[in-house]
């Protein structure tokens, strides 16, 4: 008697129609759970003696509503049999045999990456400075001629910012899979 009595009330079916509505953007199944769980709650109300319209104020408008279905069901996705598995133990493989390739290629692209952006400036000033016959002897020590420490400088440096560059250009791509790996619906 109350479901024939909710049905035929215009106010609860408008309230449902906008909250369907507002909900497109929402999975079909998800969007009728949530329908459902609403007109529950109305006929509970119902039920319990409350008037209609008190129910549907404290509710508040259908959007607001909706919104904050659509918040919670992105901040809390329901795991899904087979994907939930499939994510776990795609993050499992990724960590596992990601880990020791993305340990070495960070230890060593970095420390040389910034070594050599370091040296470079260094290098590069004592090969100008040699060809003024000013030495650098305790900052550095080579064997080379200034002109080629002038040369050697600037390459050291393109070399230095190739690994930093190769270096960040990795860890992009290593988050961008944890990402589709993680997160993947």
């Amino acid at each position: 008697m109350i479901q024939i009595a909710l049905e035929k009330n215009p106010a609860a079916e408008r309230y449902l129609v906008a909250l369907r509505q507002a909900l497109t953007s929402m999975p079909e199944a998800d969007r009728l759970d949530v329908l459902d769980e609403i007109r529950a709650h109305l006929q509970d109300a119902m039920a319990a003696g409350k008037p209609l319209d008190e129910t549907l104020t404290r509710l508040g408008p259908a959007e607001s509503l909706a919104k904050a279905y659509l918040v919670e069901s992105y901040l809390n996705p329901k795991p899904s049999g087979a994907g939930w598995i499939s994510r776990t133990f795609g993050l499992f493989g990724l960590l596992v045999f990601g880990s020791l390739s993305t340990l070495l290629i960070t230890s060593l692209l970095g420390p040389l990456g910034i070594t050599f952006l370091v040296a470079a400036p260094i290098v590069f000033t004592s090969g100008i400075c040699g060809f003024f016959d000013v030495s650098l002897t305790p900052v550095v020590q080579s064997n080379l001629q200034p002109w080629q420490e002038a040369l050697l400088g600037p390459v050291m440096g393109l070399v230095g910012a190739a690994c930093l560059w190769a270096l960040y250009r990795y860890l992009r791509w290593i988050l961008k899979l944890l990402r589709q790996v993680a997160y993947r619906r």
